[in-house]
């Protein structure tokens, strides 16, 4: 999925590039040194947002830029926006310091929701705070979902609802028209008033410009009159033009041709006057043709200002006014045709809903399954989940309230999990949910950002094994503190930092199997020793082991 990232002055990295690997990469280091800000880089590049307290001190701006593999779905939102690619993209973010940024696809610049849609379902960060998610009951619903996966079933749910939720709006609205006698009467006066106009749409405008021209048409007349008479009096334009053409009457090849250019330009200036003479008649309104027009301006302007509305608005006033009238008439069939609606809506709905709480419920028995499975792995070898159902209100996501109980020991009954999980505990079901979900939904790049927090010894080895699984069909990235998760990776990153005099640089480097064992056995046993080296190379022979079985 993402194949390199390049980074330059992004908070304390001053300029590193590095190349990932398909299957599990891990990032190790001590606190603080860094490591969380390469998974900060790739958000930004899948859609998170930039802030110039990201740049790096003393500099105008930081640049992120990584290249992806890309699959249909993406490559179908690509084409769509008419950018050009093929099976790999260049995603480029620059933030500056005066709040600018820029994002590329390609080199094409994009907005931020298009690369977050681009990437929203493919790149998956998981991160401590996704415990909290996982703790808190109206979000296990959202997980059964997801488990469940009938996308189709739950539109038609929420579609069905939002049209009960419409049907009993508009019956409250029609109760709460309250229509006395004497305000239909008054309607049907306001009615006959607005009919009585015989408005139309297109009328004032043209009135207008009638009105203007009769206004300008005495100007008009007058300069018209007087340009017309300077051309065709007796002593005119006209009849000088053609006593000076009598006057070159030579026999001369060049006064000849001037005479003809000049018996052409009569005969064009004789047109173009004429057509003078048809305007000047087209404007010639008459006194009782423009009183029409100002009396019919008058009615209108009148009932703007009664109504204060424009001439379509006015003409929507009366449709609506007789929808009123007819509502106050017929109140008893219209109430009851709204209740019918809504009870047919609502019947629709509970129909949905209840197939969707069946499916639900039958979905509930196989994650169960499926999940006690995964937790086999992950060194909780006694868990129990139950799926509890409660009736509540319809709602846009159907009628179960829905909860997960567990239990994490021998003989103990399942408890709501906020009550009865530890820390430790909460980061693996949290694992084994995401090796469950990650690969039905279509994740191809999981990032994990120290949700190992709590956890040691075996538990931390299973968690290294399983984090490897999920990598054989899904690029996993994994920051840990963990030599146990460590051990597993197929490429091990060391993030470090150093100083000078005025800054602080965080640097990556890549870990042969030589440096890899010293900061295993570091992360071990925090001291490198002949012992704690060799704890180290036992435990990736043992974790190498078990890739190399699994395959």
């Amino acid at each position: 999925m993402i194949k390199s990232i390049y980074i330059k002055d992004y908070a304390i990295i001053d300029r590193t590039r590095l190349e990932f690997v398909d299957g599990f990469t891990v990032f190790i280091g001590e606190t603080g040194a860094g490591k969380s800000i390469i998974v900060g880089a790739i958000n930004l590049l899948i859609g998170g947002r930039a802030d110039s307290s990201f740049i790096r001190q003393g500099q105008d701006k930081a640049e992120v830029e990584g290249i992806f593999t890309i699959d249909d779905r993406m490559g179908a939102i690509l084409d769509e926006a008419e950018i050009e690619h093929d099976d790999e993209i260049i995603v480029y973010r620059k933030i500056q310091n005066d709040a600018k940024s820029t994002i590329r696809v390609n080199d094409r610049a994009v907005t931020l929701n298009f690369l977050q849609k681009l990437f929203k379902t493919t790149v998956d960060i998981h991160s401590q705070k996704d415990s909290q998610f996982l703790l808190k009951a109206q979000n296990h619903r959202l997980l059964l979902d997801l488990y469940l996966d009938d996308k189709e079933l739950l539109k038609e749910v929420n579609d069905s609802y939002a049209r009960y939720i419409e049907n009993k709006r508009l019956y409250e609205g029609y109760l709460k028209m309250n229509d006395s006698e004497s305000d239909i009467e008054y309607y049907r006066y306001q009615i006959k008033e607005i009919e009585d106009a015989k408005l139309d749409l297109n009328e004032e405008e043209e009135l207008l410009r009638k009105e203007k021209l009769y206004k300008d048409h005495k100007i008009y007349l007058d300069h018209l009159e007087r340009a017309l008479a300077l051309y065709s009096a007796e002593d005119g334009i006209a009849s000088r033009l053609y006593e000076a053409q009598k006057e070159l009457d030579f026999d001369d090849d060049e006064i000849k041709e001037i005479k003809e250019k000049i018996n052409d330009d009569y005969y064009e200036l004789e047109d173009l006057f004429e057509r003078l003479k048809d305007f000047l008649r087209k404007i010639d309104i008459s006194e009782e043709e423009i009183d029409t027009v100002q009396e019919r301006l008058f009615t209108i302007n009148k009932l703007k200002r009664k109504y204060r509305k424009e001439i379509s608005d006015i003409l929507k006033l009366k449709d609506d006014l007789k929808e009123r009238i007819e509502a106050y008439e017929n109140r008893q069939a219209i109430l009851d045709e709204y209740e019918r609606a809504i009870k047919s809506s609502y019947d629709a709905y509970l129909e949905k809903a209840e197939i969707l709480s069946s499916k639900r419920k039958n979905a509930a028995k196989a994650l169960k399954r499926d999940i006690i499975k995964e937790m086999d792995g992950l060194e909780l070898r006694y868990f129990d989940l139950d799926v509890i159902f409660k009736n509540k209100e319809a709602s846009s996501d159907g009628i179960d309230d829905i909860e997960f109980y567990i239990s994490t020991n021998k003989g103990e009954a399942p408890k709501p999990l906020i009550k009865i999980a530890s820390g430790g505990e909460i980061s693996r079901i949290l694992l084994g949910l995401k090796a469950l979900f990650t690969k039905a939904s279509g994740i191809r790049l999981a990032i994990f950002d120290e949700i190992d927090t709590g956890v040691s010894g075996k538990a931390a080895f299973a968690i290294g094994e399983k984090m490897s699984k999920i990598s054989k069909d899904t690029q996993v990235i994994a920051i840990t503190h963990l030599a146990q998760v460590a051990a597993f990776a197929d490429e091990t990153c060391f993030v470090f930092k150093s100083e000078d005099a005025v800054h602080t640089t965080s640097s990556i480097s890549h870990l042969d199997d030589d440096k890899l064992v010293q900061e295993l056995a570091m992360m071990a046993s925090s001291d490198i020793t002949n012992s704690s080296k060799e704890v180290a190379r036992e435990l990736l022979a043992r974790a190498r082991e078990i890739k190399n079985a699994s395959k």
